[in-house]
């Protein structure tokens, strides 16, 4: 399996493991990317973000489903999804407070680039710090699969990605 490939699937997770940790998984905002940058408060990340727990519950359920989970693994999927939650919400309010910050500085009257400048470090910092969470979520998650369901986690995900969902199949 190519790297690229293999790189692109843990993407994918990465991104689930985001939607598992909702709602503070919705750390651009929740609306969209529209405008410049995103400044309508829009998730940047393109992952599939969700609003609230029922939202998460249904998520958990399909995967559940679809990967065969032992009862015992749905309620560790779920303790994880709340972890996740919670040790996220901090960083996406962050997140949401940085991307203030940034509509503010692009509306002033005079731009002032250092500032800019420095928020974009700040927020690169952050990001850099979600993540790691994420990654952490997601590592968890791998240790609660068995091999063949994470296997069939991947090629669902190549399936998803097939159909026109995550951009161009690879």
């Amino acid at each position: 399996m190519d790297k690229l490939g293999t790189m692109a699937r843990w993407s994918t997770a990465a991104a689930l493991v985001a939607a598992l940790a909702a709602p503070a998984a919705w750390a651009y905002g929740g609306k969209g990317m529209h405008g410049p940058m995103g400044m309508d408060g829009g998730p940047m990340m393109g992952a599939p973000m969700m609003e609230d727990g029922a939202r998460r519950e249904r998520m958990l359920e399909r995967m559940a489903e679809r990967l065969q989970l032992k009862p015992e693994q749905r309620e560790q999927m779920r303790a994880l999804a709340e972890r996740s939650a919670q040790a996220m919400r901090p960083l996406h309010d962050e997140m949401r407070q940085l991307r203030d910050e940034q509509r503010k500085l692009w509306q002033a009257p005079q731009l002032d680039e250092g500032a800019i400048a420095a928020l974009r470090e700040r927020t690169l910092r952050l990001h850099e710090r979600i993540v790691t969470q994420r990654e952490q979520a997601m590592l968890e998650m791998a240790r609660i699969l068995t091999p063949e369901q994470r296997q069939r986690m991947a090629q669902g995900f190549g399936e998803h990605r097939r159909h026109g969902h995550h951009g161009p199949a690879r």
